[in-house]
């Protein structure tokens, strides 16, 4: 596709300093750009590629100018590439005919919405509900009872078990595992003693979930994973766990059992929350954090043992100061000593 930098200005209302009539096919990050391609700058961390970078026209903010560049000016250049990225460019979205194909195993008294498209070796349940619009990959398998929402989409491989319900517009990618057993055992005469794990997993509408993550399925009652959360891949949420809406969750990531996450929460990767905590609403919780106490609301946190984000960057800056101090402690107990020895003399001049 092509549009002109004046044509992309009037979609993200923008201001145009240079041509507005070169022409754009593309889109590219300010290091990788060539000519004909658009790129932004965000973060002046970047800004020493804008006199290299290749690009014909940059997304920037109102206050840069650079001499013989096409800009845009707009107040925030990232939100503006999305943007534009999300009106013009090819999702990179596998497509399936629509339709159910030959090898497909459909239980009995199974509901199917208009305009499916069911594709090789799928299996869907006895007594399942699967919306109209939705996107079925081969190899995706839908255990009994379930309910399949609008429009959502299950790439390959997919497992849902027994009466799960997902929502609207969801997105399950290759390998994710929603409602397996919770990870529920008791100690009974030298062994481990199974509960069963009758609940169920409830996820909202317009819910990302990445490839092989998983999401357990309540002891009794239900996990939930509210509308608009986004979870990256090989993350675990563990049975009985509540998150809330539009949170975002990354990579290699646990969440324990019975855990209550508010709306709103930003959990980076490798995160470790212990069971049943609440972390408020609007929480941060840095990379790597090992969560074992509840969080308030609106707490940006990381570190372990964890604290506020400020006193671990400091506990962090002091660690970085460790193997320099032996010696420095050295140092002073041989300053420390020769001032004594001045003051009072040494142990051979008090046996004098």
């Amino acid at each position: 596709m092509k549009k002109s930098v004046g044509e992309i200005a009037e979609l993200v209302g923008g201001v145009v300093v240079g041509d507005p009539d070169v022409c754009i096919t593309g889109l590219n990050g300010i290091e990788q750009a060539q000519p004909g391609e658009l790129t932004f700058l965000n973060n002046p961390r970047y800004a020493h590629h804008l006199e290299t970078t290749g690009a014909s026209a940059i997304l920037a903010p109102p206050d840069l100018d650079v001499l013989g560049k096409t800009l845009i000016h707009v107040k925030n250049p990232y939100a503006a590439f999305v943007s534009v990225l999300h009106s013009w460019a090819e999702p990179l979205k596998v497509t399936l005919p629509e339709g159910i194909h030959a090898t497909a195993v459909i239980g009995s008294g199974v509901t199917l919405g208009e305009h499916v498209a069911i594709g090789p070796h799928v299996f869907v349940g006895a007594d399942s509900r699967i919306g109209g619009g939705v996107t079925l990959h081969h190899g995706v398998s839908i255990g009994p009872g379930c309910t399949i929402g609008d429009d959502s989409v299950l790439y390959p491989n997919v497992v849902v078990r027994e009466r799960v319900s997902i929502g609207a517009r969801c997105v399950l990618h290759a390998g994710a595992v929603i409602g397996s057993d919770g990870f529920g055992f008791a100690p009974f005469s030298g062994s481990w003693f199974k509960i069963q794990q009758i609940g169920t997993v409830v996820i909202g509408d317009d819910v990302e979930i990445g490839s092989n993550s998983a999401v357990d399925r309540a002891t009794f009652g239900r996990t939930v994973v509210g509308r608009g959360t986004k979870i990256d891949n090989l993350v675990q949420v563990g049975h009985n766990v509540q998150i809330g809406e539009h949170c975002v969750v990354s990579g290699m990531s646990g969440i324990a059992g019975s855990t209550v996450i508010g709306d709103h929460v930003t959990i980076a990767a490798q995160v470790g929350i212990a069971d049943h905590l609440e972390i408020g609403e609007g929480v941060t919780l840095g990379a790597r954090s090992g969560v074992a106490q509840s969080v308030k609301p609106g707490k940006v946190m990381s570190g372990y043992p964890l604290m506020e984000h400020q006193d671990d960057l400091r506990v962090l800056a002091a660690l970085r100061r460790l193997p320099d101090m032996p010696r420095r402690i050295r140092d002073l107990e041989r300053r420390i000593q020769a001032l004594e020895e001045n003051l009072h003399g040494t142990a051979e001049d008090d046996k004098r």
